[in-house]
């Protein structure tokens, strides 16, 4: 795929390159018969082989992020949540590790601004490690989302936002809530950047609009879909008996999120162009026709030049989430 699509030893070669990965939720349970780390999460094999080509690339060091719901650092964490850090040392040693779930191993935050027309929010306040870059990653796991419809490579970067600052109305470096008060609902971040006043409080409306504005405050260089194995139906086992395994036996890679994922997206079975209220967009607005606008790329497959194998070929129809209130 790297081949294919070209420039990526270029693009690593003596940087620091941060991987962005899915590992949402906070709950290791399995889905059915499948492990999270197959299902929920996106899977360390996928990582790891990306991570060993941007080594052999000549990247100078590579860091793998997320904001896990524990209070370990990044190493530990990870190990917690199915990753053998010892295999991708061994293998990558360059290789480091950071929980973002607030301030880490730096002393303060970076902001980081939305330049142009924000929907949401003006600036965002982040942890270190997706300023202190120079090549951002996102490598998520191919799946629905209750609200958003789908989570793919701009979905992903929803998890860099530090629960510190945007789960609730106070500032505190141990938090492990989720940021449905905030960036769901509307209640104003200690980090401040909010636009007032606020536009609404229905998590329909802001996820979507929060996921742009997050893009264009910290831009994607390249996105990577795991779907290799993964879940329809919903983004995590909270979802209950609505989820199901699905098995594509896909990657999808390209440098421009926005149409990575409408690719993504009409191999999922979707229009990536589809209004707001209908499948998978049943409960909020299209992230991609929002991105879109705000001239981050096309949604539109007649625009995207797609290599390897065709959409048609590669299409797996994935279940969408509920629709809520049916």
């Amino acid at each position: 795929m790297f081949d294919m699509i070209g420039g990526i030893p270029s693009l690593v070669k003596g940087k620091t390159v941060t991987i962005k990965v899915n590992v949402t939720g906070g709950s290791s349970a399995p889905i059915y018969t499948l492990s999270a780390v197959e299902t929920v999460y996106t899977h360390p094999v996928v990582v790891l082989a990306a991570a060993s080509l941007f080594h052999k690339f000549g990247a100078n060091r590579i860091v793998i992020c997320e904001s896990l719901y524990d209070l370990d650092d990044g190493r530990t964490g990870f190990q917690k949540s199915g990753y053998d850090v010892g295999t991708f040392e061994s293998t990558v040693p360059t290789i480091e590790w950071e929980n973002t779930r607030n301030c880490g191993t730096a002393a303060k935050y970076r902001q980081r601004n939305v330049e142009g027309q924000p929907y949401l929010y003006n600036y965002f306040m982040l942890n270190h490690r997706y300023s202190d870059t120079d090549v951002m990653v996102s490598i998520p796991k191919m799946k629905n989302h209750q609200i958003a419809g789908i989570t793919l490579a701009m979905k992903n970067l929803f998890g860099i936002t530090p629960s510190s600052l945007y789960s609730g109305v106070s500032q505190d470096e141990d938090s492990l809530s989720n940021r449905a008060q905030v960036l769901h609902q509307g209640a104003p971040s200690p980090a401040g950047g909010e636009i007032l006043p606020v536009p609404s409080h229905q998590p329909g409306f802001r996820i979507p609009r929060a996921v742009v504005d997050i893009v264009r405050a910290r831009p994607i260089d390249l996105s990577i879909i795991d779907a290799v194995v993964s879940m329809h139906g919903g983004e995590g086992v909270w979802q209950g008996t609505r989820v199901g395994l699905v098995a594509p036996g896909l990657l999808i890679a390209g440098r421009n999120c926005v149409c990575t994922d409408a690719v993504g997206a009409a191999i999922m079975g979707y229009d990536p162009e589809a209004p707001e209220g209908k499948r998978p967009f049943y409960n909020g607005a299209n992230t991609l026709a929002l991105a879109a606008a705000r001239g981050l790329g096309s949604n539109r497959l007649q625009d995207i030049p797609v290599l390897g194998l065709s959409v048609a070929k590669a299409r797996y129809a994935f279940l969408p989430s509920f629709k809520e209130g049916s």
